[in-house]
């Protein structure tokens, strides 16, 4: 229990700080000041202010961006301002300044995640293989491949020598072939979803059908040729183009928000540690 109330406070912690340095401004918004930089000095900066000229100290927590014509602010330092930049000066509040180091911290804590489970697979796949469990030569091979890979992976970069060509043949004459092998297989079964979706059994797949029949044929010579007498929106290739930026792109638009918000949904429950899954269920 102590062990699961740690991980629900680190987790709480971690997400309360990238959501604080995501809705708080950068510097404090009742001290910071926006306008034309008239003087720069290395003690003070001097902005003209709805007309009046505001005079502000550097100092080490002091933040400037500088305003550009595309793009959001850029960030540099007091000092490197010039007169006549439209420039946004202000305290700091801290939080923006300690997200390299929040993020350093938490890549750390992935490099050991990715070592961990690399522990956990070994003791896994060593124990298939003193049990003499069902199928134990693929435990075997696990090790083989991970010992292959981390000896290839030294010839990265490599200019020529043997551990150049172990990293060739396992990267370039391995993975990608097994790799073009699967994303094959993905679109034979890509094919035949689609042939199957394509039955006609409903008003749906009627109209899912006839869209993509227009489509496709909008989008070749002879959709243009079979339509070229009629209306120009009822040519195929118009509406193939409504089809695709204009109907689709709202049913598009409307699934991407459903699924952002169910990811909001599941990253609060992950981050209150209110989800329940096969780790939480058990004691630690």
């Amino acid at each position: 229990m102590t062990k699961r109330r740690l991980i629900a406070l680190v987790t709480f912690l971690a997400g309360l700080y990238y959501f604080l340095e995501f809705v708080v401004p950068p510097t404090v918004p009742w001290r910071t000041l926006r306008g034309e930089v008239v003087s720069v000095s290395p003690t003070a900066i001097v902005l003209r202010v709805d007309g009046q000229e505001r005079q502000i100290a550097i100092e080490p927590n002091l933040i400037a961006y500088r305003e550009r014509p595309t793009g959001a602010p850029e960030r540099v330092e007091p000092a490197q301002l010039r007169v006549g930049d439209r420039a946004q000066v202000g305290p700091s509040t801290y939080l923006s300044d300690w997200i390299t180091s929040v993020n350093n911290f938490f890549i750390v804590l992935g490099a050991m995640a990715w070592g961990m489970g690399l522990i956990s697979l070994v003791m896994v796949h060593s124990g298939n293989i003193r049990r003499r469990r069902p199928e134990w030569y693929g435990s075997v091979l696990f090790f083989v491949a991970v010992a292959g890979g981390m000896v290839a992976g030294l010839g990265y970069g490599v200019e020529s020598g043997w551990l150049k060509e172990a990293n060739d043949v396992v990267f370039n004459y391995l993975l990608r072939p097994m790799s073009s092998t699967v994303f094959s297989l993905l679109a034979f079964h890509m094919a035949t979803a689609s042939y199957r979706a394509f039955r006609v059994r409903s008003g749906e797949a009627a109209l899912m059908m006839a869209s993509a029949f227009i489509v496709m044929l909008g989008q070749i010579p002879i959709g243009l040729w079979l339509t070229h007498g009629l209306p120009s929106f009822l040519q195929l290739p118009v509406m193939a183009q409504w089809i695709l930026y204009i109907a689709n792109s709202a049913a598009v638009r409307g699934m991407w928000f459903g699924m952002m918000v169910g990811a909001i949904a599941v990253g609060l429950r992950f981050w209150l540690s209110l989800e329940r899954g096969a780790f939480f269920d058990r004691e630690l």
